[in-house]
This record gives C-alpha cells, sequence and structure tokens, in this order.
C-alpha cells in the first residue's frame, strides 16, 4: 500500500504495536489482515456482486489493464456500499475505505484501448455503468497483489489476472446512458448531456473511462484518473460559462467542511469569477516527508486560463460552480484546503468533491462585505489553517486582493 510516509527504521523498532507512529492502528498490519481476510475466499476463483466497480490503469497504454472489482460472496444490494464515495461521505474513516476496499478483489484483464466492442460482447460494459451491482464471477491466476493507493483514485482492491470474468445477472443501465451509446455525440457533449440527465458524476466517470460516450468511430477506453479529471473539467466549464453572466454576489460569505482529516474553507466574494485553490499540507500527511508544511496555489482566471492542471482544485470546483448556478449569482472564489497528519494516506479526491458540496448546503459560517471581516473568522474557526502566514497582509498576498 503506497501513499504512507513513515520511515522504515521506525517500523524496525515499532514491529506494529507501539504505535510509534503516532497512527491509531499500523497501517502495514492493517494490509495484511485485509489480504489475508479476501484469500480466505479466493482460490482461482471470485463470486459476487461490483457494486459495479472498475478501473482502467494508464500504464502501457495504448494496452491497459481493466480491472473489475468483486467482494467475494457479497450479492445483491449490500454489495453497493463497496463503491459508494457518497454514501460513505461522514460515515467511513480512513480505515473503514481500506478495509473495504481491501475485502474486494480486482479481477485484472489487458485489452487494447480501441477494442470497446469486445467489453460489450461480453457484458462488461454495461455490467461497470449498472444502476444496481451485477453478479460476476472470475477465474483467477497468480497471487493477489496489494491494495494500490493513488491521489486521485478511489483504493484499487488487491488484484490478480483474469483467465475469464463472466457477468451472470443482467446489467440495469441508465436509460439516458443507454441513449447516448447509439449517440455520435462528442464525447464533451455527451458528458454533459448526461450530467444534465442526473446521471451521478461517479457512473459518469465509469461510463467514459470504458469507452461508452463519444463519436462512435473514435472511442476508446480511457485511463480512470484521466476520466475523473475529464468529467470534473467537462462540467465545470459548462457550468462556468453561465456562471459568467450572472450578476455578482452582493456581500461575502464564508463555508466551511472537514472530512477525513482534511479542512476546507470555502470564501465567496462580490466580484467577477475568478478562483484560487490553495493547499497547506502539514508535515507528516499522506504526501509530506519533511518538517515543514507545503503550500501549493492554482489560479483559474476570467478567460478560463489555469496556471497549472489540478484534479484536487478540479474536483472541488465542481460543488462551487454547481452552487453559484443554483442561487443565480457569480464570484470571486477562493478554496483553502487544509490536510492534517491524520491524512496519512490517500484515497482519492471523491472526499473533496463531497466535502465541499456539503459545505456549501449547510450554509455559510460568516458573512461579510469586507475581505478582512472573513480572513478574521477564517483564521478564528476551529483553528484552521494555523499553518498560514499570521500577518493578514501575507494572506491577502496570497488572495490576490489588496490590503490596507
Amino acid at each position: 500500500m503506497t501513499g504512507i510516509r513513515i520511515k522504515p527504521e521506525l517500523c524496525l523498532v515499532c514491529k506494529g504495536y507501539r504505535n510509534l507512529c503516532g497512527l491509531p492502528r499500523c497501517p502495514i498490519l492493517e494490509r495484511r489482515l485485509a489480504l489475508s481476510r479476501v484469500g480466505r475466499y479466493i482460490n482461482g476463483h471470485v463470486d459476487g456482486s461490483s457494486p459495479p466497480s472498475v478501473v482502467v490503469g494508464e500504464v502501457g497504454y495504448p494496452v491497459v489493464k481493466v480491472m473489475f472489482n468483486i467482494p467475494p460472496n457479497i450479492h445483491g444490494i449490500d454489495a453497493a456500499y463497496y463503491d459508494d464515495p457518497s454514501g460513505w461521505w461522514g460515515r467511513l474513516s480512513l480505515y473503514d475505505i481500506i478495509k473495504l476496499r481491501s475485502s474486494m478483489v480486482a479481477a485484472s484483464m489487458r485489452i487494447k484501448v480501441n477494442e470497446t466492442q469486445a467489453l460489450y460482447d461480453n457484458e462488461l460494459a454495461p455490467a461497470s455503468v449498472s444502476e444496481k451491482p451485477v453478479d460476476m464471477e472470475a477465474r483467477l491466476k497468480g497471487k493477489l497483489t496489494g491494495l494500490s493507493i493513488n491521489e486521485l483514485l478511489v483504493p484499487t482492491p488487491p488484484a490478480a489476472t483474469a483467465l475469464r470474468i463472466n457477468v451472470s445477472s443482467n446489467p440495469k443501465v441508465p436509460r439516458v446512458i443507454d441513449r447516448l451509446i447509439n449517440d455520435d455525440a462528442k464525447a464533451s457533449d455527451a458528458v454533459w448531456e448526461a450530467y444534465k440527465g442526473g446521471l451521478s458524476v461517479y457512473t459518469l466517470i465509469r461510463a467514459l473511462s470504458m469507452g461508452m460516450l463519444g463519436e462512435r468511430r473514435r472511442r476508446r477506453l480511457v485511463p480512470t484518473r484521466w476520466s475523473i479529471t475529464a468529467v470534473d473539467s467537462i462540467i465545470g466549464g459548462r457550468l462556468r460559462g453561465r456562471v459568467l453572466s450572472l450578476p455578482e454576489l452582493s456581500e461575502g460569505l464564508l463555508f466551511y467542511g472537514e472530512y477525513l482529516g482534511n479542512r476546507f474553507v470555502i470564501m465567496l466574494r462580490p466580484g467577477a469569477y475568478r478562483a484560487r485553490w490553495i493547499e497547506i499540507w502539514y508535515p507528516s500527511s499522506a504526501l509530506v516527508t519533511g518538517k515543514d508544511a507545503v503550500i501549493h496555489v492554482v489560479d483559474e482566471d476570467y478567460g478560463g486560463r489555469f496556471s497549472e492542471m489540478d484534479g484536487g482544485f478540479y474536483a472541488a470546483r465542481l460543488p462551487i460552480l454547481e452552487y453559484l448556478n443554483k442561487t443565480g449569482r457569480t464570484a470571486e472564489v477562493v478554496i483553502f484546503r487544509e490536510v492534517l497528519p491524520s491524512y496519512f494516506v490517500t484515497v482519492g479526491n471523491w472526499h473533496i468533491r463531497e466535502t465541499v458540496r456539503r459545505a456549501l448546503e449547510n450554509g455559510p459560517i460568516g458573512k461579510g462585505t469586507e475581505v478582512h471581516e472573513l480572513l478574521n473568522r477564517l483564521l478564528t474557526y476551529k483553528g484552521a489553517l494555523r499553518f498560514m502566514p499570521s500577518r493578514i497582509s501575507r494572506i491577502t498576498d496570497y488572495l490576490g486582493v489588496e490590503h490596507g
């Protein structure tokens, strides 16, 4: 399991029981226990209902791994919870997520990205976007790999090469996807159409990954990491186009959300739309090995140009643009993400999208026409952002505004 930043020599002294890393449970032992649990049900064969859950890899492109995730001996609606980010929010801890994902098996096959028809012929493509869990059984070879961690993806379960994967129940394909499969619209238009039709972002990501959307002659498998950013970017871009013509907010608004050792502060203030993303990663958090906090800033200007691409920013930006569209206002946007040491392993960017959405749904924690009013509240609320420079004037430099 990658993503954990603990010195190896500390592990040698600790041996999993002295808690020298400060974590409540040893992540290495947890991984081994998870593998032993799932291994009890695997003897070259796995049978269960996929939530659905599928991951398209990128290594070796244009010949990629496609992994269908199956919880052994779990059938029917109970399987849905194994891949349900919006349902996990606020309920599952990092350990719960790791345990849940480790309890599945990824049946892996390699396929050329332009051979999407093969996944229709054996019902695997329709199964990947089904509205309900789909029964699958797979014949496997070799040993299971460990849990795979990626900053953008939900943890990928222990995997083994599949000799055969069979779908043994009928997938229930969403009506809007069924229609778009037979359409010849561009992928970006299809994503937007499906989103307007009420399809969840997570189903859209799987549909795009499995090559089910876009002009038929150009359809390809899309690595899941790429499709996550693409879906957030496409929908966000369309919403942004609407936001630009809306009237400005009359006063500043401040929102707060927290989950999985990540704190989010969203500041909306009167002005034409532009956005700034500020991440503060604490020492000992998942991606920081040094003693100092790391600050990362991404900007989006009025013209839609980004200082750099960042999947976390795209994920946070989407619910904010949804909020602005719903309220009929445009605004300058600043998003702070504070990553605590308790976020010791990355579990994908879904929690960014969901936490920001919940923060906006819960309503503002503060209002004010002056940015200094909002900053004062920000700096005192739950101790947030204490690694930011302490002087108001320095913080306004990060915000890109004038200060007195």
